[in-house]
């Protein structure tokens, strides 16, 4: 370059960071500058807070355990068809069938823990002498551990109590029985 010669250098175009055109008249001179930069900051402060988590141990899940029971029906059933269908209804009962609810209460808090319905209803030759048989229906139900239960169901005044020992020895089962029986120690 020659000396004295003044050289100009090409001034770059203002663009819009959003739109990639040129400022309207409207727009403030630096404008571009300040969005520039508060979109830089407001990244920052995302990809901050993405990693403050990294670092921690997510916290452990509440232990809880899965319940599986049975609600039998005992009575004299119009019908003798083992391995069958069968319905409360048939010894008595009417309000018990295959969707009747479960609830599972903190029995402390009487808070519902959990709920399911009866499923099934089979059947089966009943363990004393006589016509009498029984009408099988089971649940199934994951509980949080407590300290004691009550099982309810359908709307049946009774909450039977289970005890988390009872549970634990019994291998996380519940049976229930409604019927004559019952008042001569189960099966």
């Amino acid at each position: 370059m020659r000396r004295g010669v003044s050289v100009t250098i090409p001034r770059r175009r203002a663009m819009s960071w959003l739109t990639g055109a040129a400022p309207s008249a409207t727009t403030a001179p630096g404008a571009g500058r300040r969005a520039s930069a508060v979109v830089v900051v407001l990244l920052a402060v995302a990809l901050l807070a993405a990693g403050c988590g990294r670092d921690r141990e997510p916290a452990p899940a509440p232990a809880s355990h899965r319940l599986e029971g049975t609600y039998i029906v005992h009575g004299v059933f119009p019908h003798r068809n083992f391995g069958g269908p069968c319905q409360g209804a048939g010894a008595g009962y009417p309000d018990i069938e295959a969707g009747t609810p479960v609830r599972v209460r903190d029995d402390a808090t009487k808070t519902v823990l959990a709920t399911a319905t009866l499923k099934g209803g089979t059947l089966r030759k009943g363990k004393l002498r006589g016509r009498d048989d029984d009408c099988v229906y089971s649940f199934t139900l994951s509980v949080p551990d407590r300290d004691a239960y009550r099982v309810e169901v359908g709307r049946r005044p009774g909450k039977v109590l289970f005890t988390r020992a009872d549970l634990e020895k019994s291998g996380w089962k519940a049976d229930l029985t409604i019927g004559a029986y019952t008042m001569f120690g189960g099966i």
